[in-house]
């Protein structure tokens, strides 16, 4: 059985890589041959090597260079179709399956996306179309939901999708309410796959494009405290006392895997988080907000998201994975096993 896997595993961001990286890997020990269809909507790679070049600081220009070579080494993790922007080129891939998702694939308000059909299942063949995971991200569910939404959604034999919202707007889509399953960075485990780093001091982790000023000094106040360095990865903190933004994917796995507490504004910074068992705190965003809430709060972790408040008081507060593993392992097996269920019948 062949299968391939439409998703965002270019976008030079390392959850993004990391969601793509995990269902192929997943798949691969189930034997099945399967490839990720290495399509990228124009106007997305374009947006997005434009957000990594588009700079006057020759500095961050030079690490944003080095960056986009070391996840293009990673792209050779996968095994990759011909690459192509052209949906037209598509008709020429031929599997039994096709999986859609996971990231924000069915995002269709977000122009930086480029508002693609192909995720919806327009242009592409199969004998069977199912989505894994997918979010509408910040989608406004009040809004229209445009034609091409709703016809290709008829089109998967099955569906399921990572969050509540996402969800609701499938069922006001097609009147379809489908199953809730796990990012696939939780079905597959990458501990074990991390580079050795070294810092001589333990270090609050962050890992955040955006933070409130009341969340920063309180951060910045708790690990002069508690004499840990502040390390900022992905994105430019100049408040920390280093910033890592030209790392690679599994590079950023070994600072999450090290740190002693971790502050993060992100959705697969979060997973990550919780991969590792790690102290952490999570900064609201519009951005994240759809999507982090039904994971968290279906493990009982909806109180380590913040909006303004103390940092300070929830990394005292700790969290005790004894309880949140055992759940988790049981909606990770559910997952696993949907996945699987829907590739066969």
């Amino acid at each position: 059985m062949k299968i391939g896997i439409l998703t965002f595993h270019k976008s030079i961001n390392h959850g993004a890589f990391f969601q793509a990286y995990t269902t192929y890997s997943f798949l691969k020990t189930k034997g099945y041959d399967v490839e990720i269809i290495n399509y990228i909507n124009k106007n997305f790679w374009f947006n997005d090597y434009k957000a990594f070049l588009w700079t006057k600081k020759p500095t961050l220009l030079y690490k944003n260079i080095i960056k986009i070579f070391k996840f293009k080494k990673s792209y050779t993790k996968f095994k990759l179709s011909k690459f192509t922007k052209n949906t037209e080129k598509l008709d020429t891939l031929k599997y039994d399956v096709i999986i859609v998702g996971s990231d924000i694939v069915w995002n269709y308000e977000w122009i930086f996306l480029g508002n693609d059909p192909i995720y919806f299942g327009e242009g592409i063949e199969a004998k069977k179309l199912i989505s894994y995971a997918p979010s509408c991200g910040a989608v406004n569910i009040d809004n229209p939901i445009p034609d091409f939404v709703k016809k290709g959604l008829t089109k998967f034999a099955h569906i399921s999708v990572r969050d509540e919202h996402t969800l609701k707007i499938v069922q006001k889509a097609i009147g379809v309410i489908p199953k809730i399953v796990l990012d696939p960075t939780f079905i597959y485990d990458t501990r074990g796959e991390e580079p050795e780093i070294k810092e001589e001091k333990q270090y609050v982790l962050v890992y955040a494009f955006s933070l409130r000023e009341k969340e920063i000094q309180s951060t910045i106040k708790y690990a002069k405290e508690n004499n840990c360095k502040l390390i900022s990865v992905g994105y430019s903190n100049p408040w920390c006392d280093k910033n890592y933004i030209d790392i690679g994917p599994f590079e950023w796995l070994s600072y999450f895997k090290n740190a002693k507490y971790i502050l993060t504004s992100t959705f697969h910074g979060t997973i990550f988080s919780i991969n590792y068992e790690k102290n952490f705190v999570t900064s609201n965003n519009a951005g994240i907000e759809t999507k982090i809430k039904t994971i968290l709060e279906t493990i009982g972790l909806g109180g380590r998201v913040i909006e303004n408040q103390s940092v300070e008081e929830l990394f005292d507060k700790g969290i005790d994975y004894m309880h949140i593993s055992s759940k988790l392992n049981e909606l990770i097996e559910d997952s696993r096993n949907y996945l699987l269920r829907s590739i066969n019948d």
